[in-house]
């Protein structure tokens, strides 16, 4: 009787297997993914340069939390805190703090428990209760502040957007109180790129703590554009630092920062906005060891790989990147409009086109992303979540390995399928 070699799939395998039957194993299962590269909904990066992937494998047994064994690394880590500091304009480069995280949604986290206790030092300070916060931002931020405020027991004041491009400034500033522990701002949405008004938001609070004597600051959620505006010629709106209200920020490094996933950074204004109280010291390893995460070991890989992203493309080289990514975005867009198929809703200020069909009504827009993915093209669909009529969209980010005649094929393929779909319902 022939011996079966199949390897089990469901139990742990009462015996080993062959080191190269095992990865073959796996491999054709991961065939049936698709193609990472060609997913144009994501906004992880997904190669990097072939040292950076060497560096990646020697150091991956690494436990970052062990500064005491790897002290160097730690050093590593804190200079990329400084350097982010640094294009985040940090008004005191003496008094910088920050730290990695495992992506922005941690980040975000760790940031609003220091905007919570910071408000709670307050107003115990001030003999007032501390039983009620509230955070509030708007209903196009990411799940994880829905997740913060459940977690955290914070009250969520969600508002809701109104149409595409809004901004609810008014209900966001009739929302806040004394309990309010932050704003929370997003410099890029994942829904259309788009940017809030964040030096409007910061003057207007500013007038509001000065009379009520209240002292919210703002938080902004830079997760797809913290490696993107700073590089940006055109940009010429202030959102981060520079605005006295702005007292943290996270970035994504596995985004535009050009590292693979999962690396997240959150910035502070100054180390005065940490509260002591939320650093733990552990001796569980051979020295004491002062923390600020929600997890305890990570690898130090993405840490180094992101430090390599820095040195390898320096200020130059990142301008370049954006640059290009943008001017590919730029002839997408142009490419749809002018096919006079689709609907560019985007703000254009981000490597990231957002488009809806014309004829939505008479193409079902499931069935145009399964013609797409026969292409081997992939894009999310989704509605923007707000109090309007719910829009199906279509998201295309353009990231680093991302090329001009790539893009000229997305767009004959897009304007092909639109057409035969079209044409069948004629």
């Amino acid at each position: 009787m022939k011996k079966n070699n199949a390897i089990s799939l469901n139990n742990f395998p009462e015996k080993g297997n062959k080191p190269a039957k095992v990865y073959k194993t796996i491999c054709s299962e991961l065939d049936m993914d698709g193609n990472v590269h060609l997913d144009l909904g994501s906004f992880s990066t997904t190669i990097m340069n072939p040292y950076a992937d060497k560096l990646i494998l020697e150091q991956l047994g690494k436990n970052f939390i062990d500064y005491g064994e790897y002290a160097q690394t730690k050093k590593i880590h804190d200079r990329i805190i400084a350097i982010l500091s640094g294009i985040l304009n940090v008004p005191n480069s003496k008094s910088i703090q920050g730290t990695s995280t495992l992506g922005s949604s941690e980040a975000i986290h760790l940031a609003l428990l220091a905007h919570k206790w910071h408000w709670k030092k307050r107003q115990q300070s001030l003999n007032l209760s501390t039983a009620k916060p509230n955070i509030v931002y708007s209903s196009n931020a990411h799940v994880c502040w829905d997740k913060f405020a459940l977690y955290f027991d914070v009250e969520p004041r969600k508002i809701s957007v109104s149409s595409l491009h809004s901004y609810p400034l008014q209900e966001i500033l009739e929302s806040i109180d004394e309990n309010t522990i932050c704003i929370g701002a997003i410099a890029g949405n994942t829904y259309t790129g788009g940017i809030d008004p964040i030096e409007e938001l910061n003057s207007k609070i500013t007038e509001i703590n000065s009379k009520n004597n209240w002292d919210i600051g703002i938080h902004v959620d830079a997760a797809i554009s913290g490696f993107v505006l700073p590089f940006l010629k055109t940009q010429k709106k202030q959102w981060d630092f520079r605005l006295s209200l702005v007292r943290s920020i996270n970035l994504s490094g596995h985004k535009f920062g050009l590292v693979y996933p999962g690396i997240g950074w959150l910035i502070f204004r100054d180390a005065f906005f940490l509260p002591k109280d939320l650093i733990f010291s552990s001796h569980y390893l051979e020295k004491p060891i002062e923390t600020f995460t929600l997890n305890y070991s990570k690898g130090a890989s993405m840490i180094l790989a992101q430090y390599y992203s820095i040195l390898q493309h320096g200020i130059s080289g990142y301008k370049k990147i954006i640059k290009n990514c943008s001017k590919i975005a730029q002839t997408i867009r142009e490419n749809l409009r002018q096919s006079d198929c689709f609907e560019v809703v985007d703000e254009g200020i981000l490597p990231v086109v957002v488009f809806k069909l014309k004829s939505s009504g008479s193409i079902d827009l499931y069935e145009f992303q399964l013609h797409l993915k026969s292409k081997n093209w992939m894009l999310p669909v989704y509605d923007i979540p707000g109090n309007f009529e719910p829009q199906k969209l279509m998201r295309i980010v353009i990231k680093e390995n991302f090329n001009s005649v790539m893009a000229l094929q997305l767009c004959n393929d897009l304007i092909s399928v639109y057409q035969n779909l079209n044409n069948d319902r004629l």
